[in-house]
């Protein structure tokens, strides 16, 4: 991941160069390992304001059946230090893996709800050619992956619960309490501009 200098060092050229609007969003996407969460304050003190983890999932299992390289301590510990120094902050996970089952899902989504800020990105599990989890799927490697109905339960249980917890979609895969919408998840679907940079 980038160092909190050279976030400083494109931010202050971009500053320069286009000017920013007071209400812009400059979100970091980050990974929660312990090496990644002593760099926030360095990237709020760069001007990103908004932080979004890939948490992915919240027990340990499933965090390594999915590649993920940090564990469901680290993810904790990166979240609350995010929360200490951002007044945005989002993280993502994953449903519908492996051996998943629909309440699992709703007690690992309830605790996400308990935790979450402003923010929730939930998206379902889907399996492309091309990738590490379609190869494996293509070779028979990959079991237990809920059938449609179970997915669809899931997807239906993730509503319901962000409705109740007041962080309604507004759109697809993304959630959120009024007010706290992502602008660029917004921008993005209404075939707006934006920068991605990294």
């Amino acid at each position: 991941m980038m160092d909190p200098e050279i976030v400083d060092a494109i931010l202050s050229k971009i500053r320069a160069t286009w000017g920013m609007a007071n209400d812009i969003e400059i979100t970091l996407e980050a990974n929660p390992t312990s090496v990644e969460a002593g760099r926030f304050a360095g990237y709020r003190q760069a001007g990103v304001n908004r932080i979004s983890m890939g948490v992915q999932a919240l027990n340990d299992v499933d965090l390594k059946a999915l590649g993920r390289l940090h564990s469901h301590a680290e993810a904790l510990a990166a979240f609350d230090v995010a929360r200490g120094i951002f007044d945005r902050v989002s993280f993502d996970l994953i449903y519908a893996r492996q051996n998943q089952t629909v309440d699992a899902w709703r007690d690992e989504l309830s605790l996400a709800l308990s935790l979450a800020v402003d923010h929730l990105s939930l998206y379902q599990l889907t399996i492309e050619s091309g990738t590490a989890f379609g190869d494996r799927y293509s070779a028979g490697k990959l079991r237990g992956l809920p059938d449609e109905d179970h997915a669809a339960d899931m997807y239906e249980i993730t509503q319901q619960l962000c409705e109740d917890a007041g962080f309604p979609a507004y759109e697809v895969s993304n959630h959120a309490k009024l007010g706290a919408e992502s602008l660029h998840n917004k921008i993005y679907w209404k075939y707006g501009d934006y920068a991605g940079i990294g």
